[in-house]
Order: structure tokens, then C-alpha cells, then sequence
């Protein structure tokens, strides 16, 4: 969790503004105080390749230009040096370099090297974008050229966001695991059957598996919308009997509304109704909307209430809890955002349960609608097509199933995907790699960082699998050396006829331009994929 706020930190300290001048100060700063380090410096790289001094943390310390510059020479990654007493590390940038000094060597700097680089492409836009703002005031003559430009690169800057979101899914990954572990133990031993705990002991177990409970709700919607922003969502589409679907989320939410004396009761005036779509994404966006409804009403009913109308239904959840003012039901769908701080003060919460159910709703095709009055009561309507209506979800990521073979499920799908997206895929899928015995954990950030460019990958677990994928046209065979059950000699020799490019990654030192030292995946590998595909 340290890892994942210290990222974000970094991340969020970029771009805020820009003025060159405070945005480099909010980021030094950030740098420097979030890392532990003593002092930071950055250096604008002028036309000619000159560097000079643009700020730093502390003015106490100085150093000398033509020294600083040896560290930079053919420089392409973050890098730590040893300098003096202190240690030094090097973010190379495109239009300038930052500096930052380190006394104590006890630093994670593996993680700290790591987070920079993936920090550089933001870094990058955000100063080009600062630069570009100076030349604007200075040259009004070329305002509209600028214009565009600045246009472009808020793009790209949103384009780049997407990497806070990729680190974002792989940490809630990395900590579910250790936290289900933490939750099913503690909850075994606050039943205490064995009687070995006294009460008190009872009690910190139940606090433990309560907040372990807690994060894991805030770790599962952080990688909801990490998933959501990656386009990493699969839907999976079934004939769904509505009625029974909302009669057993009612039995499962009934306990929470039974702890607050509160009446829990659904309204299905239809006989038994069918729908194709996703069942499992309707039951996120229903528990959503009751668990709010249930939160924020301290007496009273919540209905639930299914209406049919011509081209769609309709679920309503109706409460008589605390209500929401007018000017903030715009707001209630943003991420983090509730009716008021003091909402999450009394309350809990992320804010992030509505931001996921109305982008799930949008996935499907469907939309939520709210309507509130403060002190009466909210109503939130979530309306679903009889037609199901798939967007932006390319045909990979949806499938279609019934549990009964006989059963035919009615071709009523169409995606809203026009004639340029669909191009655009078709051009995507011609440049294909085939990854060799893969280490999933170190591959996996370069792996999105492919399938946004639109290159298809294929992974096999030995060299006797691939050889029936290799009549497909791989632009690049990868192949992790380490635990090959095959021989490499006798794999790199029928690739070299094969005349297919290749490259290796291994733990020895080896000079071929076709072979990468493990070590060097997250800083060098993606380039190396990119030069070979010709991007």
C-alpha cells in the first residue's frame, strides 16, 4: 500500500499545471520529500544540447555543470550512480534531466528506478506542454498552430494516464493475496472455537477481518476501474430470468437491511422475463445501488421495483434515506465523489461504487438515471435494452452461452463500432509476437503496452507447442531462456531457416544485439519489441 500511494503521489504531482515554473516545483518537491531523498535538481536541455539550471529543492547544495553532464552521456533509463558520500539518481528526460540525491542507502531503489521510468512519458508530455505554452505567448502569430498542438498533447497526457491504471490493476492483484489470506484466518480464529481467545482477543480478531473486509472492497473497485480504463472488461452474455435474478440478490442483501431495521422488499409486477446480457455485471451494478440505498437510510423501506417498457426494462431502487441536493446529483457518478466530505466522514466509502455501476451500465449498453430530493428519499433507475447493445467491447472480450445446448438464443446482439474502428482492428491484428515459456510477472506491463498499440500476442509454454503456431506470421519470436525444457541452439538454428526474428531473454551476459539480460526487461525490452515491429 506504501508503494501504491507513493505512485500515486508522483503521478498526480505532474501535469497540474502549465507553467513550467510551478509545475517543476510541485514535482521536485513531491520527488524529494514523498522518496526520503535530501535535495533534487532539474536541467533544461537547450537546442544545442547545453544544459543549465532551472530549480532546485535546496539551494544550499551545488554542482558543477560539466560533471553533471558525464552522467548523462548516452543516457536513455533511469540510472543510480554512486556521487560522493551520496548516492544519484538520473531521470533522463527528452527536453531536460532531473537530479535527485540520496544519503541514505536503505532506499528500495530498485522500486524507486523502477517507478521513475514509468514515469518518464508523462514527465515527457507534460514539460513539452509547459514549453509549448512559453512559446505561445511569445510568437501570437503562430496562436492557432499552438493551439492544436497543446489539443494533442492533453491526448496524449489522458493516453498516458493509462499506465497510473495498468500499475494500479497489478498492485490489487498483488494484494488480494496476502489480504484474503489475512481475512479467512482471522475469521476462523474470532469464532474461536477451540476457546483459546479470550474476549478482548475475540473482539481484535472481528476489528481485523472487518478492515481486512473493508480494503478488499477498495482494492476490488481500484481494479474495476483500472479494468474498465484498460478496456480489459469481458462480458459474458446468458439468457437471464430478471425476476429471479432480483428475488436472489433481495435474500442476499437482506441481512445488511435486517441489521438497521430496515424493510427490503421487491415489486416484480412482469411473469417471468428474459434477458441477454451479463448477469454478473447487473448483480454488481444492483448491489451497488441497495448497499448505497441500505447505507444511506437509517429508517423506513427500500423497494426494488422491475418495469417493462417498449424497447427496454427498467429496475428501480427506491429509498427514503437521506436524499441528495440538486446541485450535486450531477456529481454522484464522478469518481471519489460524494454528496460532501462530511458524507464520507459519517458514511465510509470510496465514492467509487456509482462511477463503476454507470460505466458497467455504459458497457452494456444501458445507463443509470437518479432522481433525489434531500430528506425524502433517492430513486435510482437502471435501465437495460431488450436489444442487447455491446459498446466499444471488441469480439474477444464477449462471449455468448447458454447452460442448456438445446436452448437457441435469439441473434440479438450488434456492437456499435463504425466502419473507421473496424478498420482500424483489421489493420491491428496483422502484426502478431509469439512469446516462448513467458515469465507472466515481469512481462505483463509490456504486454499492455503492446495490445495498446494493437499487436496480438500469443504465448506458449515450450518450443514443441509452438510449432503449430508458427505457420501464422509472427513479426517476433520471444523466448525467456531460463527453465527451457528445450534446446535453444536447436530452436534458434530452425528460426534463423525459418528466417523469423527473434529474441531472447536470458541471465547470462551475452553480446548478440538478439539476446536481453533479464534484469533489463522493464527498462529496455518494450523498445527493443517496438524496433523490431517497426514502430
Amino acid at each position: 500500500m506504501e508503494h501504491l500511494a507513493l505512485t500515486y503521489k508522483c503521478h498526480s504531482s505532474i501535469g497540474n499545471s502549465l507553467d513550467l515554473n510551478s509545475m517543476i516545483k510541485e514535482i521536485i518537491t513531491t520527488f524529494v520529500e514523498e522518496t526520503n531523498a535530501i535535495n533534487g535538481f532539474f536541467y533544461l536541455i537547450d537546442e544545442n544540447n547545453d544544459i543549465y539550471r532551472y530549480m532546485s529543492y535546496n539551494s544550499s547544495l551545488e554542482f558543477n555543470k560539466e560533471l553533471l553532464k558525464e552522467y548523462i552521456q548516452d543516457l536513455k533509463y533511469v540510472k543510480i550512480f554512486d556521487f560522493e558520500q551520496n548516492k544519484l539518481l538520473v531521470l533522463p528526460l527528452d527536453k531536460g534531466i532531473f537530479y535527485i540525491i540520496y544519503e541514505n542507502s536503505d532506499v528500495n531503489f530498485e522500486y524507486i528506478t523502477s517507478m521513475f521510468q514509468d514515469l518518464i512519458v508523462k514527465l515527457n508530455i507534460s514539460i513539452d506542454a509547459c514549453l509549448n505554452v512559453q512559446r505561445m505567448k511569445n510568437k501570437n502569430k503562430i496562436l492557432k498552430h499552438l493551439t492544436n498542438e497543446l489539443k494533442e498533447q492533453q491526448k496524449k497526457l489522458i493516453e498516458s494516464d493509462k499506465y497510473k491504471s495498468d500499475f494500479l490493476a497489478n498492485m490489487s492483484h498483488e494484494l488480494k493475496t496476502p489480504l484474503n489470506s489475512i481475512i479467512v484466518i482471522s475469521s476462523i480464529m474470532a469464532k474461536n472455537k477451540n476457546k483459546k481467545l479470550d474476549d478482548e482477543q475475540v473482539k481484535n480478531m472481528k476489528i481485523i477481518n472487518n478492515c481486512g473486509n473493508d480494503l478488499l472492497v477498495l482494492i476490488n473497485d481500484i481494479l474495476d476501474i483500472s479494468k474498465i480504463e484498460a478496456g480489459e472488461i469481458a462480458i459474458n452474455l446468458t439468457k437471464i430470468n430478471m425476476n429471479q435474478l432480483i428475488d436472489d440478490l433481495i435474500t442476499q442483501m437482506q441481512p445488511l437491511a435486517i441489521e438497521k431495521n430496515l424493510l427490503l422488499i421487491s415489486n416484480c409486477l412482469l411473469n417471468e422475463i428474459y434477458l441477454l446480457n451479463d448477469s454478473n455485471r447487473i448483480k454488481q451494478i444492483l448491489k451497488n445501488l441497495i448497499s448505497n440505498a441500505i447505507k444511506f437510510t437509517q429508517e423506513g423501506k427500500i423497494e426494488v421495483i422491475l418495469e417493462e417498457n417498449a424497447n427496454d426494462l427498467t429496475i428501480k431502487v427506491i429509498d427514503e434515506g437521506i436524499g441528495i441536493p440538486k446541485e450535486k446529483l450531477n456529481h454522484i457518478f464522478e469518481r471519489f465523489k460524494q454528496a460532501d466530505g462530511s458524507t464520507t466522514r459519517k458514511y465510509g466509502g470510496t465514492g467509487l461504487g456509482l462511477a463503476i455501476s454507470k460505466e458497467l451500465a455504459l458497457l452494456l449498453g444501458a445507463d443509470i438515471k437518479a432522481f433525489s430530493e434531500v430528506e425524502k428519499g433517492s430513486t435510482f433507475e437502471l435501465i437495460l435494452p431488450k436489444k442487447t447493445n455491446i459498446k466499444n467491447i471488441s469480439d474477444d472480450k464477449v462471449t455468448i452461452f447458454s447452460k442448456n445446448e438445446n436452448e437457441v438464443i435469439d441473434d440479438i446482439v450488434f456492437f456499435d463500432m463504425d466502419e473507421n474502428v473496424l478498420e482500424e482492428t483489421k489493420l491491428k491484428q496483422e502484426e502478431r509476437i509469439l512469446i516462448i515459456n513467458s515469465d507472466h510477472s515481469s512481462f505483463f506491463p509490456i504486454a499492455v503496452s503492446l495490445k495498446k498499440q494493437g499487436v496480438i500476442i500469443d504465448y506458449v509454454n515450450s518450443f514443441e507447442e509452438s510449432l503449430s503456431f508458427l505457420e501464422k506470421d509472427y513479426k517476433l519470436i520471444l523466448i525467456y531462456e531460463e527453465n527451457l525444457s528445450s534446446n535453444l541452439d536447436e530452436i534458434l538454428e530452425y528460426l534463423i531457416n525459418k528466417n523469423l526474428n527473434y529474441l531472447v531473454i536470458t541471465t547470462k551476459e551475452n553480446d548478440n544485439e538478439n539476446f536481453l539480460k533479464k534484469e533489463f526487461i522493464k527498462t529496455e525490452l518494450l523498445n527493443k519489441i517496438l524496433t523490431y515491429l517497426g514502430k
